[in-house]
């Protein structure tokens, strides 16, 4: 049996991408590992806000008393963080059993066809659902990769799917309009089963009316069927009121800045409490309380320290920028920021990059760090009169050095927010 360095450089090296964007390769490893696809699921897709939302489900559900499997990527620190259960990663004698299970089953597949082979995420997302299964979860909240009707994980049927947010990223997997993006997210609604939605554009709405009616869904959508009110700024976190079908929440407090937070929690009360009653589940306003209480999540606007004030945060495409900057505004308020900014040269920096000067912040740019994927340098939109870095330590010692007494922000992509905070938080 492998030793897990060795499972997760194994996992690694599977393809990232396949010929074709079907569900066949999975559904016949999944066939293999036993059908795990058919237990209790909650399905979380959306632009941005889709990790922060499907965790907040998972927390209310565990304070419920439920045994409850996350399923979320990429991951932060380590690749374990991505198949939790109660909150809990996965031990490492556990990836170490679930891949020899998996390796197994592709044995097995293999010897009757033996080009038979799955992406990266297939065969992680397998895993996780054989994983869920074998530890009898009550019921699991998967995040989707990428989309929806053509991803991994949408082999599911789901008691309850939940789209967070529609806004362009992808555009060679999921079309560069705001309607094509939205029809693959809605892929997610399955016939019969409800879907809660944020308040999309209006274009993205249409695609889902489309897909709620060919599937006789019901459709809840923030700010029509439930709502907030008076959110304020609590410390590093907000407070806000909530009001649904079930009733209102006076108070509810999440330990997450951003306007777009209260929103994601919004969704997840709402959607736990239809979880929740499809399971003929008692859940309590103590225990979403409770739930939203406890919902930390990394690198979204987290602070890692406080003297010098050091936040990282993970957004990647120009809705995630205009969201951190909006968080930035408010947690931040008229003081001066410095913004270390590396993005991934497949994105859409020059939408980011505008973004980001328009806002008057103090623009820094620097490259994703280990990353092949990673813009250089020379390549970013006004780089030559932008300050530029040659990593992000040499940008955080230069404010540092020159402002000590700013915040700092490191953005632009969750891999450079996961390298800053292995770093600064290793050994913590």
């Amino acid at each position: 049996m492998k030793t897990y360095d060795e499972t997760v450089a194994a996992i690694h090296a599977l393809p990232r991408l396949a010929k074709t964007g079907g569900h066949e390769r999975i559904l016949a490893l999944l066939h293999a590992l036993g059908d795990p696809q058919h237990d209790r699921y909650v399905h979380v897709t959306g632009t941005n806000g889709k990790g922060s939302t499907a965790s907040g489900i998972a927390h209310i559900l565990v304070a419920s008393g439920l045994k409850v499997g996350l399923y979320t990527s990429p991951f932060i620190m380590r690749f374990n963080e991505r198949i939790m259960i109660d909150h809990q990663p996965l031990p490492d004698a556990d990836l170490v059993a679930a891949s020899a299970a998996a390796d197994a089953a592709l044995a097995r597949l293999r010897a009757t066809n033996p080009d038979f082979a799955v992406t990266e995420f297939e065969y992680v997302t397998a895993l996780a659902l054989w994983y869920f299964h074998r530890q009898q979860v009550d019921i699991a909240v998967i995040e989707v990769g990428i989309g929806g009707d053509t991803d991994s994980t949408n082999v599911i049927t789901p008691l309850v799917s939940v789209i967070t947010s529609v806004g362009l990223d992808h555009a060679k997997l999921l079309g560069n309009t705001i309607a094509s993006v939205a029809r693959h997210k809605a892929g997610i609604i399955k016939p019969g089963r409800p879907v809660v939605t944020a308040a999309l554009p209006h274009d993205a709405m249409v695609a889902v009316q489309r897909r709620v009616a060919a599937t006789k869904s019901q459709w809840l959508v923030l700010g029509q069927d439930f709502g907030t009110a008076h959110a304020t700024l609590d410390g590093w976190g907000q407070r806000f009121d909530y009001q649904g079908a079930d009733g209102a929440l006076t108070g509810v407090r999440i330990p997450l800045v951003g306007p777009y937070q209260v929103a994601n929690a919004a969704l997840a009360i709402t959607a736990s409490r239809i979880a929740a009653q499809a399971m003929n589940w008692p859940l309590q306003p103590k225990e979403i309380r409770q739930g939203m209480l406890a919902n930390t999540w990394p690198a979204r606007m987290e602070k890692l320290s406080d003297d010098p004030l050091i936040v990282i945060d993970g957004a990647h495409n120009p809705q995630g920028i205009a969201a951190m900057l909006s968080a930035v505004q408010q947690a931040l308020p008229q003081q001066r920021v410095t913004l270390i900014v590396g993005v991934l040269g497949d994105k859409d920096i020059k939408a980011m990059i505008a973004e980001l000067e328009q806002s008057g912040v103090r623009l820094w740019l620097v490259p994703v760090p280990d990353n092949p994927r990673a813009e250089k340098l020379a390549d970013y939109p006004d780089a030559d009169r932008l300050r530029t870095f040659a990593s992000w330590q040499e940008a955080l010692a230069a404010h540092l050095d020159e402002y000590p007494d700013e915040p700092v922000v490191l953005t632009g992509s969750l891999y450079l927010a996961s390298a800053v905070r292995q770093t600064l938080l290793a050994g913590a």
